[in-house]
Parts: C-alpha cells; sequence; structure tokens
C-alpha cells in the first residue's frame, strides 16, 4: 500500500469518527446514556434473544437431567467397640491413655479408614461384585478408581464414622456396605490378633530374662549371705539406729515404686510401637516420661547410697552387741563396705520380683488379645434400602443452567455491544 493510498484510508477514517485526530479509536453507535440505565436499556432491547437463549438452556437441562441415571445411597454409621488391637495398650497401661490427647476410639477410627482405604478391601469389593463389568471398565485398576469414587467415609463429630455407598441399584448398594462392614471388621481382627501375638511373645521373652536375672540376684545374695553370715543388716540395725534405718527405707520404697512405673512405662512404650506410627503424640509422651523416670531414678539413686552409707558409717560395736541373735563372720572395720553391697544385692533382688509382679498380669492379658474374635466394631446404624435416588439432583441442575444461561446471555450482549465499534474499525482498516 502507497504513502497516498494510506492518507486517502486515514481520512475517510476520520470522515466516519471512527479515529480522532490522535488516532485512538473511538466507541462507534454508543448509546448517550452511561451507567444503569444505559446498560438496563441495552438488555431490554436485546430481551428476545436472552429470552430466547434462558428458555432453550433451560430445556435443554430438564431433558438431560431426565435421561441421566438415578443413583442411590445405602450408609451405615459404626463406633469402635474398643476391642481392636489398640486396646491393648489402654488395658496394661495405669496412666489414662487421653492424658496423652489420644483416645482408643479416635485411634481404632483412624484404623477403620486406613484398612478401608487400603487397596486390599478394594479389590475384595471389585472381584465380589465384579465392578469391572457393572462400572464397564477397561480392568482392576480403572474399576477401583471407579469404587473409590462411589465410597465416601466421614467421621462425625462425635466420633463416629459414616461409610456411604452408591449405585445404580438400592438393593446393590446395601449389599456392598454389608460387604465392607465384614471386611473392615475381619482385618481389624487380624490386625489385632497379631498385635497380640507379637505383644505376648515380647512379654514372654520379657519374663524369662527377669527370671534369670532374679535367679542370679538370689543366688548371689545367698552366697554372700553364707559366707559373711550378714541376712540383712539394714533390717538388722533398725532397732538400734530407727531414724536412719527409716529414712533409708522411706526412700528405697519411693525407689522400688517409682522403678515398677518405669517398668510399666518401657512395655507401654514397647507396645506402642509396634501398633502406633513412630510419630505418634502417645509415642513421644511414653519416650518422654521414660526418660524423667530414668532421671529421677538416677537421683534416688544417690539419695540411697548417702544414706546407706552414712548409716553404716555411723555404726559402733556397742551398737551392734546390742542386737540380739547376730553373728557376723567378718570383722567389725569391713562391715561398712560388706554392709553397703548386701543392701544393693536386698535392692536388686526385689526390684527383680517387682518387674515379676508386674509383667506377669501383662502377659495374660496379651495372650488373651491373641485369641480373642470378638467383634471389633459396633454398627449403630445398619445398612438399609434406599427408597429415594442421592443424584442426579434435577432441581439443581434446571436452577442452576437457567441462572448461567442468563448471565451468560448478558454478557455476551454487552461485550457485544462495547467491541462493535473496535469490530468495524478492524473491518475497515482491511478493506
Amino acid at each position: 500500500m502507497s504513502e497516498k493510498t494510506l492518507r486517502n484510508r486515514l481520512a475517510d477514517l476520520k470522515r466516519y469518527g471512527i479515529i480522532g485526530d490522535k488516532n485512538r479509536v473511538q466507541n462507534y453507535n454508543i448509546s448517550e446514556e452511561e451507567g444503569f440505565v444505559g446498560s438496563f436499556l441495552l438488555f431490554w432491547k436485546s430481551r428476545k434473544f436472552i429470552f430466547k437463549n434462558v428458555i432453550i438452556v433451560t430445556l435443554s437441562a430438564i431433558i438431560i437431567s431426565l435421561l441421566l441415571p438415578k443413583w442411590y445411597a445405602s450408609k451405615a454409621v459404626v463406633l469402635s467397640s474398643g476391642a481392636g488391637q489398640f486396646n491393648f495398650l489402654s488395658s496394661i497401661s495405669p496412666i489414662p491413655v487421653a492424658d496423652f490427647g489420644l483416645s482408643t476410639i479416635n485411634e481404632d477410627i483412624n484404623n477403620f479408614i486406613a484398612i478401608l482405604q487400603s487397596r486390599t478391601v478394594k479389590e475384595y469389593m471389585v472381584n465380589k461384585f465384579n465392578l469391572i463389568d457393572r462400572y464397564k471398565q477397561r480392568d482392576i485398576e480403572y474399576a477401583i478408581e471407579a469404587f473409590e469414587e462411589k465410597i465416601e467415609l466421614e467421621v462425625t463429630e462425635e466420633g463416629t464414622l459414616e461409610i456411604t455407598i452408591i449405585d445404580k441399584d438400592p438393593l446393590i448398594a446395601k449389599e456392598m456396605v454389608n460387604e465392607v462392614l465384614f471386611m473392615l471388621d475381619q482385618i481389624n481382627q487380624s490386625i489385632g490378633m497379631e498385635a497380640g501375638k507379637y505383644n505376648r511373645e515380647f512379654l514372654e521373652n520379657r519374663i524369662n530374662i527377669n527370671k534369670k536375672d532374679l535367679e542370679k540376684a538370689e543366688l548371689a545374695l545367698k552366697t554372700f549371705q553364707e559366707k559373711t553370715g550378714i541376712i540383712d543388716l539394714v533390717a538388722q540395725l533398725s532397732s538400734t539406729m530407727q531414724m536412719s534405718a527409716q529414712a533409708y527405707n522411706s526412700i528405697f520404697e519411693a525407689y522400688t515404686a517409682l522403678y515398677a512405673k518405669k517398668i510399666e512405662t518401657e512395655t507401654e512404650l514397647a507396645v506402642a510401637k509396634t501398633t502406633l506410627s513412630n510419630n505418634n503424640p502417645t509415642i513421644m509422651q511414653l519416650e518422654k516420661l521414660l526418660n524423667e523416670q530414668t532421671i529421677q531414678l538416677d537421683q534416688l539413686m544417690i539419695r540411697l547410697d548417702e544414706k546407706l552409707q552414712y548409716l553404716l558409717s555411723n555404726i559402733s560395736p556397742a551398737q551392734i552387741d546390742t542386737i540380739p541373735n547376730i553373728e557376723f563372720s567378718v570383722s567389725f572395720n569391713t562391715l561398712p563396705s560388706l554392709g553397703l553391697e548386701n543392701a544393693r544385692l536386698i535392692r536388686e533382688v526385689e526390684l527383680q520380683s517387682t518387674i515379676q509382679e508386674i509383667l506377669i498380669p501383662q502377659f495374660e492379658q496379651a495372650k488373651l488379645e491373641e485369641t480373642k474374635n470378638i467383634p471389633t466394631l459396633q454398627i449403630i446404624d445398619k445398612p438399609k434400602v434406599a427408597l429415594n435416588k442421592t443424584k442426579p439432583k434435577r432441581s439443581l441442575i434446571v436452577i442452576g443452567s437457567t441462572i448461567m444461561s442468563f448471565l451468560m446471555s448478558l454478557i455476551f450482549v454487552y461485550t457485544d455491544h462495547r467491541t462493535k465499534g473496535f469490530r468495524l474499525a478492524i473491518k475497515q482498516s482491511k478493506l
């Protein structure tokens, strides 16, 4: 295009009012009235076009909603019976698990969800109800994905688990929920029994070790007593050094009680690690508690030895002579060191006996958990055959389509009006 021709085209555009002196595009045939009134008049002029679009889309939505297949939902509401694998930890623990911010019910519900989301359950349901053909899928992988879209799991504020499955046949939907509940209970029982077996083996091994340690401690104490003639020096001195002996005994009782709690905590922690994840708050709290108990025991041990050494270092021959029926086969000078050894041997025997008293009841509980075969969930609401469809929501489809078609028509009319001048300018420039 030559320069002369270009100037002629620009002059024509200016004459028609399409561009101004500053070469900017002007709106063509814009309504003199602006704002809300202008827009309302614009839409009113195009009311036939808008009404026609809304009617067409609404009728189409009605027809489509009537042709869509009906889906029916069946729902069951379940609650943990407290007989799951996590309940063993609560049964052997003297400390309420709720103190750790966790309850057996919540943990069991989490286990239920994990089981229901497992591939084992999904594959079982696909094979049981032939979902590959039912959902018209290519293979089991696609059938599993389709089944995942049909099942819904929801935990309520009350701590129950709602299991909902939809299907085109209301009877099949009910049967599928029943089958899911059956698999959930079977797998949860199996996991609980497996955990019980591990716990039983762990405690059985711990008891066997304790028996050997107890026998070893008792033999060492017996050998010492036969060699020195010292049976229980602290107890024998209680009558002559009553205040010091009572102070030692009170500390020793506190040490024994705390040691028993430490053994319980160790057992709980070992069991928890087999049933819970490593980042579970219960495990972290038990580890913290065990560390605190160990520190306190070390402090009590130091105090015990200090009291014992003070008690033995203040013994005089005259006090020994006042004790009836006491004969030592060692010299008086070696009595403090031998008395310290005697007290530690007795302490070890009592501690090993305490461990055994704690472990045996827990071992019996573990054997019970391993063999019991009772339901692990309570069904609050059983699944039923639905009388009314769950979807499609025809009213929502029709109302939503009507509103969207109306809004889209308004947008189209407004956009068409505002860009008319620009489109005309482009058309003129191409001529």
